[in-house]
């Protein structure tokens, strides 16, 4: 789940590589968003990485991410746009 917004989002194999599609919203007014696929086919890049493509589902633009697994309840996503990044870590929903 992603702390800022509530949204939950699930990952899954898609061809090998690493994908996420949001599953549910807490905002009702996000509800459409449901179905989006935010992580792209990313590739794994080292233990517990993987790079690829997001989508921020707000503004339709993609990014150059990396998602990190931080244990087994967390993990740090992160969208770069030339030098500028930001990342949030993201909890697993029991």
């Amino acid at each position: 789940m992603r702390p800022s917004t509530g949204t939950e989002v699930s990952f899954y194999d898609c061809g090998g590589k690493l994908c996420g599609k949001i599953v549910a919203v807490k905002d009702e007014r996000r509800k459409s968003k449901i179905g989006t696929v935010i992580v792209i086919g990313a590739t794994k890049s080292a233990e517990n990485q993987w790079k690829g493509d997001l989508l921020n589902a707000d503004d339709g633009k993609i990014y150059t991410g990396v998602v990190t697994m931080q244990g087994p309840n967390a993990l740090n996503l992160k969208g770069c746009v030339a030098f500028i990044c930001q990342g949030e870590t993201w909890t697993k929903i029991k």
